[in-house]
């Protein structure tokens, strides 16, 4: 059972990277109205997940979600706080060509740190399939 939720949320997880793929690719080829209009959009659908995601985490049932919870919500604070910083940053005479450079090195290892929660969790998928197949048959139950 453990395989299978997790090859769901593997799919739905290839699913959204290949919609940033796509929109990063059609992103180039808009025009400054669109691309705000673009931002804006997705501002929303991230807001709405991570509402969505709150919600969830409050109705599970599972005492461990409790502290995956109260962690989520510190990491959450602190990207709000590098947030904050990092718009204090540039000066206001810096060029806008540096600003959007520092943007696309930013945009960049956000990138690379989406890759290694990926991996994390992938790590975490394994350790779990692996810990389920130890159970006896009859003990084992779905996540």
């Amino acid at each position: 059972m453990a395989q299978e939720i997790l090859s769901i949320k593997l799919y739905e997880l290839e699913e959204q990277i290949t919609r940033l793929l796509a929109r990063i690719q059609l992103s180039q080829h808009d025009n400054h109205a669109q691309l705000q209009q673009a931002i804006e959009g997705l501002k929303r659908e991230c807001e709405e997940n991570e509402l969505a995601l709150k919600n969830r985490l409050q109705l599970s049932r599972s005492g461990i979600v409790g502290t995956i919870s109260h962690t989520y919500d510190q990491i959450e604070t602190v990207i709000h706080q590098c947030k904050a910083d990092l718009q204090a940053y540039p000066s206001p005479e810096a060029a806008q060509e540096q600003e959007a450079e520092e943007k696309i090195l930013l945009a960049e290892y956000a990138l690379d740190f989406s890759i290694q929660a990926a991996n994390r969790a992938l790590l975490l998928a394994m350790e779990a399939m692996a810990a389920q197949s130890t159970q006896p048959e009859e003990r084992r139950k779905p996540l």
